[in-house]
């Protein structure tokens, strides 16, 4: 039994005699409660009302009761135990006296009895006159394995229809997490969209399922979805980063739950400008096969969705909605801070730091930060992140790693390039530096219609002044700070 209908029950031995329900899931909620309804011997009594119908009971349509006050009326004389459902019933709260007056009327009359008023609605809204008479209960959405009951009978059904399944036991797992946090239509239409027309079932259509996740988060305007575009093949170097992140790719995994662990919250990535900390966030979502949602917290500040501190709510919430997920927070800095002066920035940092603590979602946090004097010492103490990871300038052998990465992408005979000479003479300079570098020397051999050469790396390097050169206190003082506050992401050393 999940903790909504838990609730309810508890609610109900109470002699609590109206209940709210929160949902959009009405077909699903009448399920759980007609099966509570046996288990707590209430008989087969449930009558249902909505505003097209009226009351149906046993399977009829009761005449003349699409008023909601007469329908009221009627349910009060019925004397026999039973569930009231009624569906749509809050815009009638929300407009109507009478009904507001005939539901504190079933309150008095049905409390303490074997009757139970359900309201069910997706709308919030109640009035601060009827909240002292009803419990209002937020219905959570379907569990784990809700949704692998779900997924195998889908499955069983393509299987019959000869549609070959090829999935392991591990990739079935990944659809299933997949559709955490969407209702069980959701998961079911998003099962449909991923598996139609197919004539083999395999885990690389799991990127459908994403796609779902994708069109929740299109409402919110200030957080984007990212689809898996990069594997740990692409980040170079950061060996004790990748490690972390490889002993805990089945970290929202059942078995995970069951061994005990406990869910890991996030990652801070800081340390020097363009060395792989936003690719970190990007690797992780490939790695552990989780969307990746991005929050702007320019466009929180912008004042174009209302009032900061609360588009910033909402937009956890919202994730919270798409568990499991990963929430990029790129230079989490600029807007998560406690600037003097600033209440909309010490508001959000104050929510934040409640929500990293409090919240019960499967959401991992993949922040990355450059100025770390910035950030506030209640956001970096243990238990906030799981890891505070510093990114240095990569090393002779790192940088190997990536001029392989980006020359072995495009060119057919990386081989042919001085590798080890190349990261000799790049001492210094960041990933991103030596992958612009890469770039502009390809624009100048397309030019003039030949492949790419050592040459015309040799032109670019003379022309590029690195970070490190222009920005060397700087990055002394990013160094001298992470030395004993934040474990390094490689274990390689400069030699």
């Amino acid at each position: 039994m999940n903790k909504s209908l838990q609730y309810i029950k508890d609610s109900i031995l109470s002699g609590q005699p109206i209940i709210q329900i929160i949902s959009y899931e009405e077909k699903r909620i009448e399920g759980h409660l007609k099966s509570l309804c046996e288990q707590m011997r209430r008989g087969n009594n449930i009558v249902y009302w909505d505003v097209n119908n009226g009351l149906i009971q046993g399977g009829q349509i009761v005449p003349e009761t699409k008023e909601p006050v007469k329908a009221l009326s009627i349910i009060m004389r019925d004397n026999n135990p039973g569930f009231f459902i009624f569906r749509d019933l809050n815009n009638f709260i929300r407009h109507s006296p009478e009904t507001v007056r005939k539901l504190r009327e079933i309150y008095k009359k049905f409390r303490n009895t074997k009757k139970t008023v359900f309201l069910i609605s997706p709308d919030e809204y109640f009035p601060d006159f009827l909240k002292k008479e009803v419990d209002i209960v937020s219905y959570e959405l379907p569990d784990y394995d809700e949704l692998k009951n779900l997924f195998l009978r889908f499955t069983a059904s393509l299987e019959k229809a000869g549609i070959k399944v090829n999935l392991n036991d591990e990739e079935k797992k990944n659809f299933i997490i997949g559709v955490q946090g969407l209702t069980i239509d959701e998961a079911y239409k998003a099962f449909m969209k991923a598996f139609q027309n197919q004539k083999e079932i395999n885990i690389s259509q799991i990127g459908k399922i994403h796609e779902e996740k994708k069109q929740l988060i299109l409402k919110e305007g200030v957080l984007e979805y990212y689809p898996h575009k990069f594997t740990m093949d692409d980040l170079g170097g950061l060996d004790n980063l990748k490690d972390w992140l490889t002993k805990r790719r089945r970290a929202f995994s059942k078995e995970a739950e069951q061994f005990g662990l406990t869910r890991p919250r996030g990652f801070l990535a800081m340390g020097i400008s363009g060395c792989g900390k936003s690719l970190s966030a990007k690797v992780t979502a490939s790695l552990w096969n989780l969307p990746l949602f991005r929050l702007d917290m320019n466009l929180v500040y912008a004042g174009t969705g209302g009032a900061p501190e609360l588009v910033f709510s909402r937009a956890l919430k919202t994730m919270d909605s798409v568990a499991p997920a990963i929430l990029w927070i790129d230079e989490i800095e600029s807007g998560i801070s406690d600037k003097q002066g600033d209440s909309a920035s010490s508001r959000i940092l104050g929510y934040f730091l409640t929500w990293m603590q409090e919240h019960e979602s499967e959401i991992f946090i993949a922040a990355t930060a450059n100025r770390i004097d910035l950030l506030p010492a209640e956001l970096l103490r243990r238990g906030r992140f799981d890891q505070l990871f510093f990114i240095d300038l990569p090393t002779r052998r790192e940088r190997e790693e990536i001029f392989s990465i980006h020359l072995t992408d495009k060119e057919k005979a990386a081989s042919s390039f001085n590798i080890p000479q190349l990261a000799q003479i790049t001492k210094g300079w960041s990933g991103s530096e030596i992958e612009q570098v890469i770039i502009s020397s390809r624009f100048e051999a397309f030019n003039e219609s030949r492949p790419l050469s050592e040459d015309d790396l040799f032109t670019s390097f003379g022309g590029t002044v690195p970070l490190s050169t222009t920005m060397e206190v700087q990055i002394k003082k990013i160094r001298s700070w992470a030395h004993n506050r934040a474990v390094r992401a490689s274990s390689d050393k400069e030699y």
